[in-house]
């Protein structure tokens, strides 16, 4: 029983903080170290993925299914994904060791978070307007602003550095209307955690059969928990609450590092 429920723990808090801009890697490294739950299962990391993956999307299942379509507009769009992507796939690949290192400090955790309430709070003074397009066309970033928000998401590998936050924050402060700031960064997510799935199965995960049920329940979990986050995160975009996701942040991370300091 106690097996289950920190799974489905680390399930609530990965499906949460994969969206929310407060730092899934930096919770589930603090998870690990004050309360010694899951730890270094790579299949268990692979469902939790599946299960934020699925509901970035759902929510977006419209604006995917309208990049499908391959015409200029939406060429152009996919392209900027691609480009925002590269810089976490070249880190990721340049510095895996190293970074992986990272993630076994709460310390570094707690600093990250700290520096994440920073980049949030920034927002605050952010003059990106909010548009209503309904239904909603690609307009795609131009190229070197893709490659700004990308490169924001290269430093997200870090743990305690929120991917959501930093990509969202990023591209408000490029001049991204508010919706297009939120929508551009969770679409840019699917390659992200796309390529993090790619990466624990090369690791070779394995189940046994009586886990397959707990694994599952686990997966579920984090998808309808994602979905949740991801719109709660779109609607403080949308009113310009974004920034107080900061005081959150601050808080968790300077008590932990008077804790441990």
């Amino acid at each position: 029983m106690v097996e289950i429920l920190n799974m489905l723990l680390l399930a609530v808090v990965q499906g949460l903080t994969e969206f929310l801009p407060v730092s899934s890697s930096g919770h589930l490294v603090l998870l690990q170290h004050f309360m010694g739950v899951r730890e270094g299962d790579v299949f268990f990391d692979v469902i939790l993925h599946v299960g934020t993956l699925g509901s970035i999307l759902v929510v977006y299942r419209r604006e995917v299914l309208r990049l499908f379509k391959f015409d200029g507009a939406a060429t152009r769009y996919l392209i900027s994904l691609v480009v925002g992507t590269l810089p976490a796939v070249v880190v990721g690949l340049l510095f895996r060791n190293q970074i992986e290192a990272l993630y076994h400090s709460p310390l570094v955790a707690a600093g990250g978070l700290v520096i994440t309430a920073g980049v949030l709070f920034s927002t605050r003074f952010s003059k990106s307007r909010q548009t209503l397009d309904d239904p909603w066309e690609p307009r795609a970033p131009a190229l070197g602003r893709a490659l700004f928000i990308g490169v924001a998401q290269g430093f997200a590998i870090l743990p305690g550095i929120s991917r959501s936050g930093f990509t969202i924050a990023t591209a408000l402060w490029a001049g991204l209307p508010r919706a297009e700031a939120a929508r551009f960064s969770f679409l840019l997510a699917i390659p992200a955690v796309g390529g993090a799935l790619v990466l624990q199965l090369m690791d070779g995960p394995s189940v046994s059969p009586g886990e397959s049920g707990r694994l599952l329940l686990a997966g579920l979990t984090a998808f309808a928990v994602g979905l949740v986050a991801i719109r709660w995160t779109a609607l403080a975009i949308v009113q310009a609450h974004f920034w107080k996701f900061s005081i959150y942040c601050l808080f968790v991370g300077v008590v932990v590092l008077v804790v441990l300091g």
